[in-house]
């Protein structure tokens, strides 16, 4: 009984054995094409994209990819890393030269008169002067931050273009009993100003 219960078991293990062990079980005829891959796609090689002035930190970059069976999936990465908005994302499937300092924009003296002179130092800028600071004010859209300062003093408006980003002009205006410092910015900042022994300092971030 046991011999023909070993035989049994021995001819059934031959029907169900491959013709060719050689033979992939899926062949290329049967797993077919995907038909929503487009071929005449151009590679990517570079892609730039533009941050909005209010980020300060990638947390996360997400994908939506077409995979080579046609289907789409969600691909995702943590960054977690301070970034500087004014500078590209770069997305790039090919060897790039990546510059890894930065050039830091020197420090401008402007004097304006005998009481006031400010200097600006990439995201900080030192009003010097004596005068008592009145007020602050922020504007959005464009963005700029008006200080006011009591002096009885006057003289014509002034405007000074600066190429210390994130500080794109000062304004200085004459307003009878004070006069009004507007900083114009090239974005979106928090700030906080800060009296010292030389004035005020304004740090933005």
């Amino acid at each position: 009984m046991k011999k023909f219960i070993l035989l049994l078991l021995i001819s059934t293990s031959f029907l169900f054995a491959r013709e060719n062990p050689f033979k992939p079980i899926v062949s290329s005829k049967s797993l077919g094409k995907a038909t929503n891959i487009k071929t005449d796609l151009k590679p990517l090689i570079i892609e730039k994209f533009k941050l909005p002035s209010p980020v300060r930190v990638i947390k996360k970059i997400s994908f939506k990819v077409l995979n080579v069976d046609g289907s789409i999936s969600n691909l995702s990465f943590n960054v977690d890393k301070k970034v500087n908005w004014h500078n590209d994302i770069i997305l790039s499937n090919y060897k790039i030269k990546i510059e890894e300092k930065a050039i830091k924009p020197e420090p401008k003296l402007i004097k304006l008169f005998k009481f006031l002179s400010i200097l600006v130092n990439g995201k900080q800028l030192l009003i010097k002067t004596k005068d008592s600071m009145i007020r602050e004010l922020f504007f959005a859209k464009p963005y700029k931050i008006a200080i006011d300062f009591k002096r009885n003093v006057v003289f014509y408006t002034k405007f000074v273009k600066l190429k210390n980003l994130p500080f794109k002009e000062i304004v200085l205006g004459n307003h009878g009993n004070f006069y009004r410092i507007v900083l114009n910015l090239d974005g979106e900042y928090r700030y906080k100003i800060k009296k010292n022994s030389n004035g005020y300092l304004v740090e933005l971030f």
